[in-house]
């Protein structure tokens, strides 16, 4: 749901530098004020999340996304969604029932109580701002039921050449219409750090301006946490749709995710969970076009697309104050393991993401509130510097007396901490 919600989001941060596109929005001002709605309700009996936010140019978010070996990570997980709260959500079905939504945290708001989607029934999401504006969708209902009946990893080579896993569905229609699919994924993956040591750094009563001498405690000490084997983690962040003519033409062998052979996340052992969705036409045509508007070819090559438009209006009748989609789809998932080596025997692992080279550095510096004079310094940031920064990783003692060296080796604290790419609590799904 939130990549969804990131595409949308992207889409207008990328039109909002095109001054010859014409999205039918009067200002800026007004594009800021656009709401944006995030509604998936399925057959599925949970507490179900409407995500509401207003527009915003998230040009930092690429960014947050980068990790830098050389500099403090970030907080990557900031939000910068500008998240509208304090609204009244509620969705209504044909019967009369009304399932209240109640804001669990800013501008995501969880129904009050467990429920699913019914075939036969349909259903309405209403929205009252807290400006009182109120917004309304059309009625929207379950389509029809579909399992998949096959998920599995083969060998492939892409549109573009290269070799590497396709990832692959078959579905299996049970009852309804049945003709309009859409597939998100979440993958995990297994992190080793490939110089992982036992022991690490610990630096206690560091004082950098300290004088005459910089003050500080390091020692080398025995690992307090597991950081050898982490689990990363990725959600899709395409839309992913397929169509399908009738009941006796099911979707067959379709790649839902394609995975270059020397793609780190499959070095070791890769998980994914693929969703398929039974959606509507008008649901499909909506991901469809945003498909195709995010897509930088078509923004720059289409001459006035127009606003995108979803089921989603103010009660007013004015469509352009906001966009997004309530769907109704049943839901049906399934999980695939591999190995690297189930596909790969005899060939070496995949390239680490990140130069793992053994560094070494002088431990100390020279004081920040020294106030003499200083000539050039050609040596690396101090340890002491860079372990405050939490940078590096310990990797053993230096035993060789070069230029700028110091008493440590170590390595950029990816290549050592496996924390700094994923989780070190296993999955509870995990199996080996």
């Amino acid at each position: 749901m939130k990549n969804k919600l990131f595409i949308i989001l992207t889409l207008f941060a990328f039109i909002s530098c095109l001054e010859e596109v014409d999205l039918g929005i009067a200002s800026d001002e007004n594009v800021l004020k656009t709401l944006i709605v995030e509604a998936t309700l399925t057959n599925e009996i949970k507490n179900h999340r409407v995500t509401l936010s207003r527009m915003d140019t998230l040009v930092d978010l690429g960014i947050d996304s980068i990790y830098n070996p050389y500099t403090p990570i970030r907080d990557i997980n900031r939000d910068l969604v500008r998240y509208e709260s304090n609204a009244t959500v509620t969705i209504e079905n044909d019967n009369g029932t009304t399932y209240s939504f109640s804001e669990a945290s800013p501008g995501i708001y969880e129904s009050d109580i467990k429920f699913a989607a019914e075939m036969g029934n349909t259903y309405q999401l209403n929205i009252i701002t807290s400006d009182g504006k109120r917004y309304s969708s059309t009625n929207m209902q379950i389509e029809g039921l579909a399992a998949i009946s096959n998920l599995y990893a083969e060998k492939t080579t892409s549109e573009s050449g290269a070799q590497g896993i396709g990832i692959f569905v078959d579905n299996a229609d049970e009852s309804g219409n049945v003709q309009n699919l859409r597939y998100t994924y979440d993958e995990t993956y297994k992190i080793i750090a490939p110089n992982w040591s036992p022991e690490a750094f610990k630096l206690t009563n560091y004082e950098p301006c300290a004088l005459p001498l910089v003050t500080y405690d390091l020692e080398i000490i025995e690992r307090e946490e597991e950081q050898q084997v982490c689990y990363g983690n990725n959600l899709s962040n395409t839309i992913i749709q397929a169509q399908q003519g009738s009941l006796s033409d099911n979707v067959k062998k379709f790649m839902v995710r394609f995975i270059d052979q020397d793609n780190f996340i499959i070095s070791h052992r890769y998980s994914i969970e693929v969703e398929q969705l039974v959606s509507s036409t008008a649901s499909f045509s909506f991901y469809d076009q945003l498909n195709n508007f995010s897509q930088t070819g078509s923004i720059f090559s289409q001459v006035q697309p127009g606003f995108l438009q979803g089921n989603l209006s103010a009660n007013d009748g004015n469509q352009n104050g906001i966009i997004g989609f309530f769907d109704v789809v049943s839901v049906s998932r399934s999980r695939l393991f591999f190995n690297y080596t189930d596909f790969y025997p005899n060939e070496e692992l995949p390239p680490y993401p990140f130069n793992c080279r053994e560094l070494t550095a002088p431990e100390s510096h020279v004081s920040f509130c020294f106030s003499g004079p200083r000539g050039p310094n050609p040596c690396p940031q101090s340890v002491i510097q860079q372990i405050d920064l939490d940078l590096i990783s310990y990797v053993k003692p230096n035993v060789n007396d070069v230029d700028c060296g110091g008493p440590h080796i170590f390595v950029p604290k990816v290549c050592g901490d496996c924390t700094a790419l994923g989780s070190n609590i296993e999955p509870d799904f995990w199996t080996e």
